[in-house]
């Protein structure tokens, strides 16, 4: 063998050992945010003051299995609800889930792309103690004590409460308003089935809370794309797709009722 044939089997060997000790570029996770707002079932957020961290729920077990299609590692990033608008105009995060577009502004609307296909749908109604009458119909309550969620909105019973033919008892989330309605400060009060069937594991009192037939709401989630984010929303929409299809959604929520 030559002395330059040897020389460049050499560099060659150099080469390839030179680039095969250079570490591969990490895939940045897949960043979802979580407002520190959000409860069980959805999400369970510890509640320190200075070191808020997400420990469970339907959100984190949904970004993980979002994540593991993308091939990337969830980041799940916590912020209170005020900081959302802020975060959308930064582009600090790829996405959001389980929320819907009434929940955000027009200003918010120019930093947002929502995904086409609904993850679920939340269904709203009205529980009472047992001996409260049923209600089927929205006159039947009418002079009554109804709790809600302060500052969520109620399309069908805001133009009531506006007329004063509904009187408001107010809570700070759904796991205090059902706190409430065991105490008796409401007639009925206004909760998911959902949060209800989830609450009914940790505490099988409430079993004794009544659920009426009348449909308060039926909001459809959606799961939002950050529009500066780098993934981009046909591979969001195509991974979100085939977990729907696979069931993993549904086997998730299984859990949690």
């Amino acid at each position: 063998m030559s002395a330059a044939r040897l020389v460049g089997l050499l560099l060659g060997l150099l080469g390839l050992l030179l680039w095969s000790g250079t570490p591969a570029r990490a895939t940045p996770p897949l960043r979802l945010l979580v407002t520190t707002g959000s409860i069980p079932p959805f999400a369970d957020i510890s509640q320190g003051s200075n070191d808020e961290r997400l420990l469970g729920g339907i959100i984190q077990d949904w970004g993980q299995a979002l994540a593991e299609r993308l091939g990337r590692e969830p980041q799940f990033l916590l912020v209170p609800a005020r900081r959302v608008g802020q975060q959308l105009r930064e582009g600090g995060f790829d996405v959001q889930c389980f929320e819907n577009r009434q929940w955000y502004s027009r200003e918010d609307e120019a930093f947002i792309d929502w995904l086409p296909q609904p993850l679920m749908e939340v269904v709203e109604v009205l529980v009472s103690m047992r001996g409260t009458p049923p209600v089927r119909q929205l006159d039947q309550l009418k002079e009554r004590t109804i709790g809600v969620v302060n500052g969520y909105r109620y399309p069908l019973l805001d133009p009531l409460f506006e007329a004063r033919q509904l009187r408001r008892s107010t809570a700070h989330n759904e796991m205090r308003l059902l706190q409430m309605q065991q105490l008796g400060r409401a007639d009925y009060s206004v909760i998911s089935l959902l949060q209800l069937e989830h609450a009914r594991l940790r505490d099988p009192r409430l079993r004794a809370l009544v659920v009426s037939p009348l449909e308060v709401s039926r909001t459809a989630l959606f799961c939002l794309r950050q529009r500066q984010s780098p993934i981009s929303r046909a591979k969001l929409a195509a991974a979100q797709q085939a977990l729907l299809a696979e069931g993993r959604l549904e086997a998730i929520l299984r859990r949690y009722r």
